[in-house]
């Protein structure tokens, strides 16, 4: 009886989580991937059950538990499912009369975990950081309406932290780390059946796995890079519209953001409700920019709006000949000064110039978001000064070395003859009656 009816409880459980996109099995979910044989403490007869139990879904829970954040705060299987986790019966444990609840349901699981995440006076004693905010904007999320509304599909609360074996968010095995949140939002987001009943593309993570954030988040292991929930929202996702995708880049390209909305281009893409941002950079795939998008030929950005009669047209060859006569210029400076240093020179005062120009020649790719020649031309122009001043002490360098070897060439020749005069002279020297 004691094994039916735990079995009854938890296929309940499974059946529901697999039906909703929720069951997780990657690491820091049901049993995660380190420790995870140790049982959990606070289960009480609950764990002490169920790690009798010979069926993995029965018995893993139990394991992966002693994993969970709950557990190790002392917030036994009692604080969702309730029960007596000190019956003895598993009649009695799950007993309605002593509270037990049993599995929620996908639209009572935000309310659940809100019961205790949403209590600040609760909440503070484990963790005084912890927003308490997360389930008012969760009902504001795309998710949280679709939930509202009875779709069992949606992502709730365990969809992305999982179920038994929750981690802290900074734990690097945690579903919501920063290096795993791409990994966790493509379980429902990268699957194009899922993603078609609603109307949306699965194409979005294969694209962000192309950026430049996600190169500099995985590669690089720069955890400020941008993954999904930096621009979408994490407990309040929503999909930004066209209006707020700038402002979503503009809290971390400010100067970029500042540039734009002081440009021409400005009030034209609001005008025609362009997105400002990725009209141009496209919003997933964020690729390297390059100077070659600048201009009219074809496959540049600006050519996709611009001829090269059109004002815009003549703008966008402008901007893009200052900066190709600006990095020109840095690159034949920097092989003539990496010349000299090959020659044994010290080339302090040249590699301070190249410095300054590879800035200014950032600066004026930055200024390119203003669409002005003048703010382009501005740092292009002291850029080409500074590569021209390395060049300058290039070639002084180089001239240096001429008459350093024209130097060495007389002395080693003075050197030559003196060493034939002494040969000759000690040959003298030698001779009999020298």
């Amino acid at each position: 009886m004691r094994r039916r009816a735990i079995r009854g409880l938890y296929t309940g459980t499974v059946v529901l989580a697999a039906a909703a996109g929720l069951l997780w099995t990657a690491p820091g979910g049901a049993v995660a991937e380190e420790g995870a044989e140790r049982p959990a403490r606070s289960g009480g007869t609950c764990v002490t059950c169920h790690l009798e139990l010979e069926e993995p879904e029965l018995r893993e829970p139990a394991l992966g538990f002693g994993q969970d954040v709950h557990d190790r705060d002392g917030l036994g299987c009692v604080a969702c499912h309730g029960g007596d986790p000190t019956a003895e019966d598993a009649d009695e444990a799950m007993d309605p009369a002593r509270g037990f609840t049993g599995s929620p349901s996908v639209r009572e699981i935000p309310i659940l975990c809100g019961s205790c995440h949403g209590d600040e006076a609760f909440i503070k004693k484990f963790s005084p950081n912890l927003p308490t905010d997360q389930l008012a904007q969760y009902r504001t999320s795309i998710h949280g309406e679709r939930v509202l509304g009875g779709d069992a599909k949606a992502a709730t609360c365990i969809s992305c932290h999982g179920v038994h074996g929750i981690l802290r968010a900074n734990d690097s095995r945690s579903p919501v780390y920063p290096t795993r949140v791409v990994e966790t939002c493509a379980r429902c987001h990268a699957d194009a059946e899922l993603m078609g009943s609603y109307g949306i593309p699965a194409d979005q993570v294969e694209k962000y796995r192309r950026s430049v954030h996600y190169e500099a988040l995985t590669r690089k292991h720069d955890l400020s890079a941008p993954t999904c929930n930096d621009c979408h929202g994490s407990h309040g996702a929503t999909p930004p519209g066209v209006s707020s995708i700038s402002n979503v880049c503009g809290a971390c390209h400010l100067q970029n953001a500042e540039l734009f909305r002081d440009s021409p281009h400005a009030p034209v893409f609001r005008e025609q409700e362009m997105g400002a941002c990725e009209a141009c950079h496209g919003n997933h795939e964020i690729l390297p920019p390059d100077d070659g998008w600048v201009g009219v030929e074809e496959g540049t950005v600006c050519g996709g709006c611009h001829e090269a009669g059109d004002p815009g047209g003549k703008v966008a060859v402008l901007l893009r000949n200052a900066l190709e006569e600006a990095v020109e210029v840095s690159r034949r400076a920097r092989e003539e000064v990496a010349g000299a240093e090959r020659a044994g020179m010290l080339m302090e005062e040249a590699e301070i110039a190249l410095q300054e120009a590879h800035d200014e020649v950032v600066k004026a790719r930055l200024a390119v978001h203003a669409v002005s020649v003048d703010a382009v031309e501005a740092h292009t122009g002291v850029s080409r000064k500074a590569a021209a001043r390395a060049l300058e002490l290039a070639e002084a360098a180089r001239r240096e070395i001429t008459v350093r070897r024209r130097g060495l060439l007389v002395a080693s020749a003075f050197i030559f003859l003196a060493i034939v005069l002494l040969i000759l002279k000690i040959r003298q020297i030698e001779r009999p009656g020298g």
